[in-house]
């Protein structure tokens, strides 16, 4: 397929302002009874939003105290990408159940957004289809067709022409031509999003059921009109939504927000993680630093999880920094003998912090291809359980811990630290987000920083090291 150069595209389409749709969004959003209910399936979709609350479960205690947030939106964390596709299709309908039981009490206008991946591994078509049948289960209704806009505007993550692509320097790169599309679980071969749909349906769904809004049509026409267009693929099963900045993703965000306020009806979004913040009227937030940091004394710790091979070039010239201890857990080992490998490297941490260094905790680079999908997300779960071991077992209080990977952040937050809530403070880099530990669990009150895997450039993690380190000079 194609490539595309970025500045070539932005050349040839009409420009469009996003302050004046951001402003009408954020007007719009107190006044109406929405409430936006994220389900995410990791931990880093909370990366381009801030203030609003993260669950990593769905108690009746922590949907109460959700609902009663003055943040039109929350995210509730189902870690569903770590799971088989009947174990996601089960905490997905758990999910959605608790939300709508809770909300009898509350009675908001509910907005789904099953939040995934920009590269677009993830449970799809499963996860948004159980969210419409459980939904639909309950009595309410589902006008709308799903509305699939996977950009990701902070990652370089856009779509054009329903191609989705991947921008590295000034190249559009479609995204089955990355490694992304290779992922030994998640695994597709189109970039155009209508044959990725019909790819992953595997026949369920024909083209005709697939609609469309395009770039053009958000450049070029008005709020009225986009609402025109949603209507004319009112009885499709998907909506296909380009992106390529903020302003698209918001002009398609005041559209769907006036329709659906004149009609009785439940919605569901797949998307990426811009869309909840255009969506939900947020407005942009200086990066976190060290003077946001708290002045506590000691070692920061790094915990690199994540196998892909931007994460192993960031995870060089991190180690090439000065008072950092690379440590690496090898695969190998943690199959075969855990414990020993445990004992090995609490040892050294422990050494480092002492001698004032940073602890980087790595997994070999080795990845093991199994042929079963069940049997590569069991050993998934057996890497990060070792991984959660480490922060369980630190003889220290860290002044902040780093976790790099979804499956790695995720169980450190509520395995190893053991948050049940948190406020999300921001980012520290662009689409790297940081919350503040509670006052209960094993660190309360610091800095936790969920890195995902597909961030970044090279120098990221480095970057990084120096924002939030109190050792290291920029």
């Amino acid at each position: 397929m194609e490539h595309l150069s970025y500045t070539d595209v932005l050349t040839r389409l009409p420009h469009m302002e996003s302050e004046n749709l951001f402003q009408e969004i954020s007007s719009l959003v107190p006044q109406s009874n929405f409430k936006i209910v994220v389900l995410d399936d990791d931990p880093t979709g909370i990366q381009t939003v801030h203030d609003c609350l993260l669950l990593t479960n769905w108690s009746r205690e922590n949907l109460s105290l959700a609902f009663k947030d003055k943040v039109p939106l929350f995210y509730v964390l189902t870690n569903s990408r770590s799971m088989t596709p009947p174990e996601a299709r089960k905490v997905t309908k758990d999910t959605v159940n608790a939300v709508i039981r809770i909300n009898k009490r509350y009675r908001f206008r509910l907005i789904f957004i099953s939040r995934s991946d920009s590269t677009l591994r993830g449970h799809f078509p499963l996860e948004p289809e159980t969210i419409r049948e459980t939904i639909l289960q309950n009595n309410l209704p589902v006008e709308l067709p799903v509305f699939f806009i996977p950009s990701f505007i902070e990652a370089g993550r856009f779509t054009i022409g329903n191609v989705h692509y991947m921008k590295e320097g000034d190249d559009l790169v479609p995204v089955a031509e990355t490694e992304f599309a290779k992922d030994n679980v998640f695994g597709y071969l189109n970039s155009d999003l209508t044959g990725y749909i019909l790819e992953k349906s595997e026949g369920r769904i024909s083209g005709s059921q697939v609609g469309f809004i395009s770039l053009q049509d958000l450049r070029s026409g008005t709020v009225k009109e986009i609402i025109e267009i949603i209507w004319s693929h009112a009885g499709k099963e998907y909506i296909i939504v380009n992106a390529l900045e903020y302003a698209d993703l918001r002009k398609f965000s005041l559209a769907f927000l006036m329709l659906f306020s004149e009609i009785e009806t439940s919605a569901i979004l797949r998307t990426s993680s811009s869309l909840p913040k255009a969506i939900s009227g947020l407005d942009d937030r200086v990066l976190f630093g060290r003077k946001d940091f708290p002045d506590e004394p000691g070692t920061g710790l790094f915990i690199v999880g994540s196998h892909v091979n931007k994460t192993t070039l960031q995870l060089k010239k991190l180690l090439e920094c000065k008072n950092v201890r690379g440590i690496e857990a090898d695969i190998s080992e943690i199959v075969s003998h855990p414990d020993t490998l445990l004992s090995k490297i609490m040892a050294k941490i422990t050494e480092a912090a002492e001698q004032g260094s940073t602890p980087v905790i790595y997994t070999s680079r080795n990845e093991l291809r199994l042929p079963d999908q069940s049997e590569r997300l069991k050993l998934g779960n057996l890497i990060s359980d070792f991984l959660v071991s480490i922060v369980k077992n630190l003889s220290f209080s860290p002044a902040y811990i780093v976790a790099k990977g979804g499956i790695t952040s995720h169980d450190i937050l509520t395995k190893g630290l053991g948050i049940e809530n948190a406020r999300v403070m921001g980012q520290v880099l662009p689409g790297v987000p940081v919350v503040m530990t509670g006052k209960t669990g094993k660190f309360p009150g610091i800095p936790y920083v969920i890195f995902p895997g597909n961030v970044g450039d090279e120098n990221s993690l480095k970057e990084l090291l120096v924002r939030v380190s109190l050792q290291v000079k920029p």
